[in-house]
C-alpha cells in the first residue's frame, strides 16, 4: 500500500525581463534584478546537480525582448547555462509564444499565428504551455489542441493570486487530485491542465520537509492512491526563491532559506523523483475534471482587472480591434498585413501591471505601433475597395463632384457617398463616421440613403463636436437584405433652418427710397410739397382682421400650455418610457425631483427586472460615493428614425481639482429590431484629482447595471474567437467560503457581448468594439443576502483595489506575508480615470428563457463587431479613426519607476507572526 508510489517534484521558473513600468537598463530601474536572480538560480541548481542531486526544472521564457535583445549581449552566460541544463540535466523548455502572448484575447487567426513560435534562442519548446500571468480562456482550448499544445500549466496555490483557487474547488477535492493533472472540459473540447503551486503551500505545513512527509504518509495509508507531482513555480525575480529572513528567537526559522533551502530539504527523501511537466504527463493521465466556463487570470487580484480596466488599455485595444475588423475585408484572400504587429501588441506585459499607464517610452512605442496598424489596414481596405470598383463586380463608383456647403441632394451627379463593407453578412451594421468641420450643424441634418437596397431604419447619434459643428457620429443601420457591400448616399438637410430671402434686382419705387422714410418736420414738409403720399385712412376690415389674428394666437397659446401640462409637472415631464422595437424591454426614467434623470424601473415582458438601482452612475473617492448629478433631461437629438432622452449634468468627487461632465442618451431605434435592443450613448469626463492633497479615485461606474435576478445568476460573455458561454456567480462562494460577497471580479472577456441571466430571463450588453473596445472591460460585483444574489456589471468602469479570500490553511498568515513581501502591489485602476474623457455606445437587450436565441446573438455580434467604411476622399464624410478616449497629458509622461520594494510599515510584526505560526506547525 503506497510502497512503490513516488512524489514527483519539479521547479518552474518564469523569465521575462520586460516590465511596462521600468526601463531597459541593467539596474533597479530596469531588468537588473531579473538578471541577477536567474544567475543565482542557475548557480544553485548547478551546485545541487554537481553534488549528485538530480534536480530538474521547467523554464518559461519571454522570447522577443528577453532572449532576443537583452540576454545575447548582457547575459550570454545565462543562455549557455540554460542550454546546458536542457541538454544535460533533463530540464524542459516550455512553450510561451514570442512576447508574453496574451493568447486568451486573440482571435482564431491571431492565435494560430502566435502558436507557431515553437523555437527560440534556447532550442525547441515542448508542447506544454504556461500562459503569461495565468491569462487563459477555455474558449481557446480547441485552437490549442489543433496547434499541438497538449497541456497547460495554471496556478492553484492556497495563497493568491492565481488562476484556479477562487473559481473552482474541483482541484482541491483531495490531495491526490490536487497534485495531479486534470482534464479541462469546455463544450466539445478538452485539454490537460497541470496545476502548479508556490512555496507558500508547503510553508503552510510548517516547512517543505513537513509537507513532503505528510504527503508520503497519506500514500502509505492509502489516502493517496498513486503518484503525485508537486510543481513549484514563480517568476525568477520572486522573493519566494530568496531567504525570507524569518527568525525564531535568535536563529533562522527552518525551511525559509529560499531555493537553496528547499533543495537541501529534498535530499533527505528517497521517495522523491525529480521531474518536469512533460516527463510526468508521459506516464500519468488526468485523474479529475474541471469545467469552469469563465476566463482565468492571476495578475494582482486573481482575475483580468489589472490587465483591462484602465482607459489606457482601451485606447490601445480599440486600435487593435479596428485593425482586426479591417483585415476581414480581404482576409479570405491573404494573411492580414498587420498580423505580426498585432501579435506583438497582444502581450500581457503591455497591458499590465501598472496604473495609470506604462512608463513614457513604453507608452510611446505602444501608441506608435497601434496607430501604425490602423494606417496599414486602412491602406489595405482602400486597395480592396479600388480593386472591387475597377473589376466591375460591384457597383462601387464612389465619386462625387466635390464638397458642398450644407450639401443638398439635387441629382445623381451631386450625391456624395461612401461604401459600407459588411463582412459579418448581417442586416444590421454599425459604424462611426468622421464629418468634415463646418458641414453638419446638427446631427438631425444628416440624411443617409441607399438606392440598391432598402434601408429599413437607421439612427445616428452625435459623438463629438468641433467649433459648434458635429464632426463625428455613431450610426446603426438595418437593411431589408443582407449584402456584402452597400453604397450609401448622404446629404445634410437644411430645410428646417430659416434662410434669408433674396430680393429681386429691380428698380426702386419712389416710396422705397430712403428719403421717403422721413419722420417729423421733414415728413410734413414733403407731404406739403406733394412729394410724399399721405397714409390711407384705416379700413374697418383691418380692425376685424387684427382681432381674428389676435384670437387665433390666444387659442394656439392656450393649446400649447394645455399640451405641456399633460406632459409635465411643474415645467418638467414626470417620466419617460424608452422601449425596445418590439416593446419587450422597457426602461422608465424619472423626469422630476431628486431622482431626475435616474432609472425608475425596468421591465422585460411582464417581468420586472430592475428597480431604481438598475442603472447607477457614480464615482467614489475618500470613501464617499458621489452619484452623477443630473442637471437637464430633454428629448434626444438624432438623425434618422428613433426617439429618446438626453440626460446631462456634472460629475463630482471628493477632493477634486476640477469637476467632470456627462451626457447620457437612451434611445429607441427600429434599427435594433432584430436584437430588440435599446441604444445607449455616453460621453463622460471624469473629475480631476491631480495636485489636490492625497485624494484619489477609488471606484468608477459610468453605467453600472444591476438586474433584479436573485437565484441561479450567471454571467454571459463572448470570447475573441466567437464562442458565447456563461458561468454561475455561485462558484466564488462555493470555491472559497466568504467570497459569496465579492467587491470585484472579472472573469469575463468582452469581445462585444457580456451580460447576465437569471431563472426566467437575461440581459445582454453589446459593446461596439471599434468605438471603444477592451480585453475585459466589464467587471462585476456580487452581494449575497437573504434575498439571494445581487449582481452588478460595470461596463467601462472599475472597482479599484478590492480584496477577495483565498483557501489559505494558515488563517491568512501566509497570505498576509505574500501580499506584503512577495506579490506585486495591488493596482488602483480607478485612480487612472482622473481627468479622462471617454465616449462609447452600448446596446442593451433582453431575452427570455435560459439562453438568447442564435439569431439575436448573430445580429448583436454584427452590431458589436461593426462594419468597415470606405470614405470618399473628395466628400465630407470619412471613416472615423480617431480616439474615443482622451488621456491627460501627464499619463503619456510617466517616468521610469524602480524595482526596489519599499519596506512594509508592519513588516516586523508580520514576520514575527509567521515565525510563530511556523514554529507551532513544526511541533
Amino acid at each position: 500500500m503506497g510502497t512503490n508510489q513516488r512524489i514527483h517534484f519539479g521547479f518552474l521558473f518564469h523569465v521575462n525581463f520586460y516590465h511596462a513600468g521600468l526601463g531597459d537598463t541593467n539596474d533597479d530601474r530596469g531588468f537588473g534584478r531579473d538578471l541577477a536572480r536567474i544567475r543565482d538560480i542557475l548557480d544553485i541548481l548547478a551546485k545541487a546537480n554537481n553534488e549528485g542531486q538530480p534536480v530538474r526544472a521547467a523554464w518559461d521564457f519571454e522570447n522577443d525582448y528577453t532572449l532576443g535583445r537583452i540576454l545575447p549581449s548582457l547575459g550570454p552566460d545565462v543562455i549557455d547555462g540554460v542550454k546546458t541544463r536542457l541538454r544535460e540535466r533533463g530540464d524542459e523548455l516550455l512553450f510561451s509564444g514570442k512576447h508574453a502572448g496574451l493568447f486568451a484575447g486573440m482571435t482564431g487567426k491571431e492565435l494560430s499565428f502566435a502558436l507557431h513560435y515553437k523555437s527560440n534562442e534556447l532550442g525547441e519548446t515542448s508542447n506544454v504551455l504556461r500562459p503569461e500571468g495565468d491569462l487563459f480562456s477555455p474558449a481557446i482550448i480547441g485552437r490549442l489542441k489543433k496547434a499541438g499544445i497538449e497541456a497547460v500549466l495554471l496556478g492553484n496555490s492556497n495563497v493568491g493570486p492565481n488562476a484556479f483557487s477562487t473559481v473552482t474547488k474541483d482541484l482541491r477535492k483531495n490531495t491526490y487530485v490536487k497534485y495531479n493533472p486534470a482534464t479541462y472540459r469546455h463544450g466539445n473540447n478538452s485539454i490537460t491542465v497541470l496545476p502548479y503551486y508556490t512555496p507558500a503551500d508547503f510553508l503552510e505545513e510548517g516547512s517543505l520537509k513537513k509537507f513532503l512527509e505528510s504527503l508520503h504518509n497519506k500514500q502509505l495509508s492509502g489516502e493517496i492512491d498513486g503518484d503525485i507531482f508537486v510543481l513549484v513555480g514563480a517568476d525568477v525575480r520572486s522573493p519566494w526563491w530568496e531567504d525570507m529572513e524569518i527568525r525564531n528567537i535568535f536563529r533562522k526559522s527552518s525551511g525559509t532559506e529560499g531555493l537553496s533551502g528547499f533543495i537541501k530539504a529534498l535530499r533527505k527523501f528517497d521517495y522523491i523523483a525529480y521531474n518536469t511537466p512533460t516527463g510526468y504527463l508521459k506516464e500519468h493521465a488526468p485523474v479529475s475534471e474541471i469545467s469552469f466556463a469563465g476566463d482565468l487570470a492571476g495578475g494582482t487580484s486573481g482575475d483580468f482587472s489589472a490587465y483591462s480596466e484602465l482607459p489606457y488599455d482601451r485606447l490601445i485595444w480599440t486600435r487593435i480591434e479596428r485593425a482586426r475588423m479591417g483585415s476581414r475585408v480581404y482576409g479570405h484572400e491573404r494573411v492580414s498585413d498587420t498580423l505580426a504587429q498585432r501579435i506583438k501588441l497582444l502581450s500581457a506585459s503591455e497591458f499590465g501591471l501598472f496604473s495609470p499607464a506604462p512608463a513614457k517610452d513604453r507608452f510611446a512605442e505602444m501608441d506608435r505601433l497601434s496607430a501604425e496598424i490602423q494606417k496599414i489596414e486602412r491602406k489595405a481596405i482602400n486597395e480592396k475597395e479600388m480593386s472591387m470598383r475597377t473589376s466591375g463586380r460591384q457597383r462601387l463608383n464612389n465619386s462625387a463632384i466635390g464638397k458642398h456647403l450644407y450639401s443638398r441632394r439635387k441629382d445623381d451627379e451631386e450625391r456624395n457617398s461612401f461604401i459600407i463593407m459588411n463582412p459579418k453578412g448581417q442586416r444590421v451594421v454599425s459604424f462611426q463616421l468622421l464629418i468634415d468641420s463646418g458641414q453638419c450643424p446638427k446631427i438631425g441634418t444628416l440624411v443617409l440613403e441607399c438606392d440598391e437596397c432598402q434601408i429599413r431604419s437607421y439612427t445616428a447619434v452625435e459623438m463629438s463636436k468641433e467649433n459648434g459643428y458635429v464632426n463625428s457620429a455613431f450610426v446603426v443601420m438595418r437593411f431589408a437584405e443582407a449584402q456584402g457591400t452597400y453604397k450609401i448616399y448622404y446629404h445634410f438637410d437644411r430645410s428646417d433652418i430659416p434662410k434669408e430671402p433674396h430680393k429681386p434686382l429691380i428698380e426702386l419705387k419712389p416710396e422705397d427710397h430712403p428719403v421717403f422714410h422721413a419722420e417729423g418736420a421733414m415728413k410734413r414738409l414733403l407731404e406739403a410739397q406733394g412729394k410724399l403720399k399721405a397714409a390711407p385712412p384705416p379700413s374697418p376690415d383691418d380692425g376685424r382682421r387684427q382681432a381674428v389674428a389676435n384670437r387665433i394666437a390666444e387659442i394656439n397659446s392656450a393649446q400649447g400650455v394645455t399640451r405641456a401640462k399633460t406632459l409635465t409637472s411643474g415645467g418638467e415631464r414626470d417620466s419617460y418610457v424608452i422601449s425596445s422595437p418590439d416593446q419587450k424591454l422597457r426602461i422608465v426614467i424619472s423626469g422630476t425631483g431628486a431622482t431626475k434623470g435616474h432609472i425608475r424601473e425596468v421591465f422585460y415582458d411582464d417581468e420586472r427586472i430592475g428597480d431604481n438601482q438598475f442603472l447607477s452612475s457614480f464615482v467614489k473617492s475618500g470613501g464617499t460615493v458621489s452619484e452623477f448629478t443630473c442637471e437637464e433631461i430633454k428629448d434626444a437629438e438624432l438623425a434618422g428614425e428613433g426617439m429618446g432622452v438626453t440626460i446631462s449634468g456634472a460629475v463630482h468627487a471628493g477632493g477634486e481639482s476640477a469637476p467632470g461632465r456627462y451626457e447620457l442618451q437612451i434611445i429607441k431605434t427600429a434599427a435594433l429590431k432584430g436584437i430588440d435592443g435599446i441604444l445607449l450613448h455616453m460621453d463622460v469626463t471624469y473629475p480631476s484629482l491631480e495636485g489636490v492633497g492625497e485624494a484619489f479615485l477609488e471606484e468608477i461606474a459610468p453605467l453600472q447595471i444591476s438586474p433584479q435576478y436573485r437565484a441561479g445568476v450567471s454571467v454571459i460573455r463572448r470570447s475573441f474567437n466567437g464562442i458565447v458561454g456563461d458561468y454561475p456567480v455561485s462558484v466564488f462562494g462555493k470555491s472559497v467560503p466568504g467570497n459569496e460577497n465579492i467587491a470585484s471580479f472579472n472573469h469575463q472577456m468582452t469581445a462585444g457581448i457580456v451580460g447576465a441571466k437569471g431563472a426566467l430571463s437575461g440581459i445582454l450588453i453589446g459593446i461596439p468594439r471599434t468605438v471603444l473596445g477592451g480585453l475585459a472591460i466589464c467587471p462585476g460585483r456580487l452581494l449575497t443576502d437573504g434575498e439571494g444574489q445581487h449582481l452588478s456589471l460595470n461596463p467601462y468602469g472599475t472597482y479599484g483595489i478590492q480584496s477577495k479570500k483565498y483557501p489559505s490553511k494558515s488563517e491568512g498568515v501566509l497570505q498576509k506575508y505574500a501580499d506584503s513581501f512577495v506579490n506585486e502591489k495591488p493596482i488602483n485602476t480607478a485612480a487612472a480615470y482622473s481627468g479622462v474623457r471617454e465616449k462609447f455606445c452600448i446596446c442593451l437587450a433582453g431575452f427570455a428563457g435560459a439562453n438568447p436565441s442564435e439569431g439575436q446573438l448573430l445580429e448583436l455580434s454584427a452590431f458589436c463587431d461593426g462594419a468597415i467604411i470606405c470614405g470618399d476622399e473628395t466628400g465630407v464624410i470619412h471613416p472615423f479613426e480617431g480616439d474615443n478616449v482622451t488621456l491627460p497629458r501627464a499619463y503619456k509622461e510617466i517616468p521610469i519607476g524602480t524595482d526596489k520594494r519599499e519596506e512594509h510599515y508592519n513588516s516586523k510584526n508580520i514576520k514575527t507572526e509567521l515565525a510563530k505560526f511556523l514554529s507551532k506547525k513544526r511541533r
